[in-house]
């Protein structure tokens, strides 16, 4: 349900809202991310256009129906007219923002694990795969690349890692390159291309980050420019939980495509869902069904 009307009462603490509907005063409760974000916005008298769900939950004293997506929240004088929020507006940074970026590069990374039994402190992750594939603005596919990595700490793989990505001891020894070697491709393929590399969560960024010191390696953060889809994605939607990737694209695409823990797969099925997210910013098709399946 969607409404738009003046706030008539607000209760910080127990994070409710009240509206006049009808002659009398509705009640509506954020959760604590949104009220982080609207808190500064949220006054007696402003204005505010917003989605609620029927269901009513007890919050404090009052019956309040929970805040699902906010659109626009605005102040309306008779001398001026203060706009704190508007979602149109902020799509329309986002879009600008997507088609700045030229060149990208989806990227995904696997990973060393720990043994199942292992109960210690300070293990360091360390990439053993990689996947990627670079477009230019025009989404012309320039690159890929997917590679087995040997790690520096572990001269054996965990039977962890080995169930997780499905790959024996001797296929990993026999395919893998050193480090070294994967370390001098990255950095031909983003002097040469320059892209925005597109990531799915913040993990991939901080593993390969923390190799190049494990590596003994120069480092390259200030040549490579991290783009968090999933961050995108779960503000633009106003997720209060992280979508699963795979989960995501079934929903995007109305496809189950079963994931199978190998980097390159990963990263083509990131490049789909960006281009999924990026026709969704303009035509704003899925962005119910996207609420209903992760909010």
């Amino acid at each position: 349900m969607r409404i738009r009307g003046s706030i008539h009462m607000i209760e910080l603490d127990a994070k409710v809202i009240g509206i006049k509907v009808n002659r009398r005063i509705e009640f509506f409760y954020f959760q604590n991310s949104q009220m982080n974000l609207f808190k500064r916005y949220l006054y007696i008298g402003n204005w505010i256009d917003f989605e609620y769900k029927e269901n009513r939950v007890k919050k404090g004293d009052y019956l309040a129906h929970p805040v699902s997506f906010v659109y626009r929240i605005e102040a309306l004088g008779k001398l001026d007219h203060i706009i704190y929020y508007d979602k149109i507006n902020i799509n329309g940074s986002l879009s600008t923002f997507i088609d700045s970026l030229n060149n990208t590069m989806f990227l995904d990374l696997e990973m060393t694990m720990p043994s199942y039994n292992f109960k210690g402190k300070g293990f360091r992750a360390e990439v053993i795969q990689a996947g990627l594939v670079i477009f230019d603005k025009d989404g012309k596919e320039l690159y890929r690349y997917s590679k087995y990595i040997k790690p520096k700490l572990t001269n054996k793989l965990s039977k962890r890692v080995c169930d997780f990505l499905s790959i024996d001891e001797e296929e990993f020894e026999t395919t893998a390159i050193t480090y070294d070697t994967f370390y001098n491709d990255f950095n031909n393929m983003i002097t040469k291309y320059n892209p925005a590399i597109i990531v799915y969560g913040k993990n991939d960024s901080i593993v390969l980050n923390d190799s190049y010191e494990i590596n003994s390696l120069p480092s390259l953060k200030n040549k490579t420019r991290f783009v968090n889809l999933l961050q995108l994605i779960k503000t633009y939607y106003e997720l209060r939980n992280d979508p699963g990737l795979f989960k995501l694209y079934g929903v995007y695409s109305g496809n189950e495509d079963n994931q199978v823990h190998d980097a390159f797969d990963d990263c083509v099925v990131t490049y789909k869902v960006f281009e999924a997210f990026k026709n969704d910013l303009r035509n704003n098709i899925k962005t119910k069904e996207i609420r209903e399946n992760f909010d």
